[in-house]
């Protein structure tokens, strides 16, 4: 009996037990029923304040996450700034020719070297190729020569002791046989000899867009150290090729009736050629 929880008193057993609810960290009692109105109220007090401080943390939190940068940006400064967006950032000004983004040019090309350009490109006119070097100041060009030969005349044309700019015209020949179709194909040509300064040499890097829109509607770019090397006839043909579509030529024309024979897909040639299957 010593260990049985002892019973409580008749007076405790009158008195009403106080019951308590926690508000925050406390635990507050509820106290007699006199008093339960002012603690429903205090309550509600407590509820709206809850209420009310939860809504201010979430709109002071409404915002995290956002960057809002109005310096200059700098290296690094990337997406999280929104600057990997279309359009977004400085504009871009290429400086490599007159067409590119609005830039300066680096380059004075005169309008008598696209104007020949103009009459290589055209099939009824007898130019077929034109060289420009540099003005005397480095800062333009001068049309040198506009010829109306084939190739050989067009790499005579080139100087070989300064930097020179040129193209000229050819012809993608298909000997089927009983059917022989020609087709200008046009090589833009950036000529730097190895007896040229090489500052110049280096220069004609930047300068290249800007002579690219004015001869424009070339087939291939050739860069020329050596014209009898880069510009020899096979080493043409095989580049030529290489830049033409699915319907390779079997040959090239880059002298007046002097046939360049590659049968690229091994059909034949002329009265031996073969014909197109889809098996081959």
């Amino acid at each position: 009996e010593s260990l049985r929880r002892p019973r409580r008193s008749e007076e405790s057993q009158r008195r009403p037990r106080q019951r308590t609810f926690l508000a925050g960290s406390l635990l507050q009692p509820l106290g007699p029923p006199s008093d339960r109105c002012l603690r429903k109220e205090t309550m509600s007090e407590v509820m709206n304040k809850a209420a009310a401080s939860q809504e201010a943390a979430s709109a002071k939190t409404k915002k995290f996450g956002i960057v809002e940068n109005t310096a200059a940006y700098g290296a690094g400064a990337g997406g999280g700034f929104g600057l990997n967006a279309p359009g977004a950032g400085p504009k871009v000004k290429h400086f490599a020719g007159g067409a590119g983004g609005g830039g300066r040019k680096t380059l004075e090309v005169p309008d008598d070297i696209s104007d020949a350009w103009k009459k290589v490109l055209d099939d009824d006119k007898p130019e077929t190729f034109l060289v420009a070097t540099y003005t005397a100041n480095g800062k333009g060009l001068d049309l040198t020569t506009v010829g109306t030969g084939g190739l050989g005349d067009f790499k005579a044309a080139l100087p070989d002791d300064q930097c020179a700019w040129g193209g000229f015209k050819c012809l993608a020949v298909d000997d089927r046989g009983n059917v022989v179709c020609k087709r200008p194909k046009f090589v833009f040509v950036q000529s730097q000899p190895a007896a040229a300064s090489a500052i110049k040499k280096a220069k004609m890097t930047t300068h290249k867009g800007a002579v690219k829109e004015a001869l424009k509607g070339a087939h291939l770019d050739q860069s020329v150290e050596d014209k009898d090397v880069d510009l020899a006839e096979l080493e043409l043909v095989k580049k030529l090729q290489a830049a033409t579509g699915a319907h390779k030529p079997n040959g090239y024309e880059f002298e007046t009736g002097k046939f360049v024979a590659d049968d690229y897909y091994g059909l034949g040639i002329g009265d031996k050629c073969k014909a197109e299957t889809a098996s081959g």
